[in-house]
């Protein structure tokens, strides 16, 4: 995983509705959920496949691992560390 994998759509949970923008229409917050939610779906599938030593490189713990991976992908990113 890479800083910018890491730093995208999925840590900014607040992207489908914020006060400051205008409403957005609904083929624009269906299109943007999906980009979220693949972008879930492959993070925790590289987070599945890493092994002990990679996690350990940044940070995470085995389990953290497995439970994040485990999650469903409509379910928000947790913190790992």
């Amino acid at each position: 995983m890479s800083f910018q994998s890491r730093h995208s759509l999925i840590d900014q949970p607040n992207l489908l509705i914020t006060p400051s923008t205008p409403r957005r229409s609904l083929p624009q917050r269906l299109v943007l959920a999906l980009a979220v939610w693949r972008q879930r779906a492959r993070a925790r599938r590289d987070l599945a496949q890493m092994d002990a030593r990679s996690l350990h490189d940044i940070g995470i713990s085995p389990a953290a691992a497995a439970y994040e991976s485990g999650k469903p992908f409509w379910q928000a990113m947790g913190c790992l560390r």
